[in-house]
């Protein structure tokens, strides 16, 4: 598993563990706990689950996907599959109309995984 799948892994691992999908999203987590446990045993489990963020998460599961081509093809599935959960319950809609003033910087946004700067502040 390329290692470049991780930002994208992270998103939907940090949108499910943020509860964005719901129950849904509960079940799973489940299931990922599921396959890593089938392949890796319960200290992977504990190893994922403890992982301080959502990348460190991802890194640790395409680390083990690059060791093991079938645990590789499982995830990319249980990836896929998560993404699109994610996104049909996590749509965003942003709108700024009517009589509204700007006098500075506005973000309009979904999920931000990492810092926003809008500059020096006064």
């Amino acid at each position: 598993m390329d290692p470049s799948v991780i930002p994208a892994l992270a998103a939907v691992i940090s949108a499910i563990v943020g509860g964005a999908a719901g129950e849904a999203g509960k079940n799973a987590w489940t299931s990922l706990t599921g396959l890593v446990r089938r392949r890796f045993g319960d200290d992977a489990v504990a190893a994922i689950e403890t992982a301080q963020t959502p990348e460190e998460t991802a890194k640790s599961l395409v680390e083990r996907a690059q060791e093991d081509v079938e645990f590789g093809q499982n995830l990319t599935s249980w990836t896929t599959e998560t993404a699109r959960l994610v996104q049909i319950k996590h749509d965003v809609s942003n709108t700024i109309s009517g009589d509204a003033r700007i006098t500075g910087p506005v973000l309009q946004a979904g999920d931000i995984f990492g810092s926003i700067n809008f500059g020096k502040s006064s």
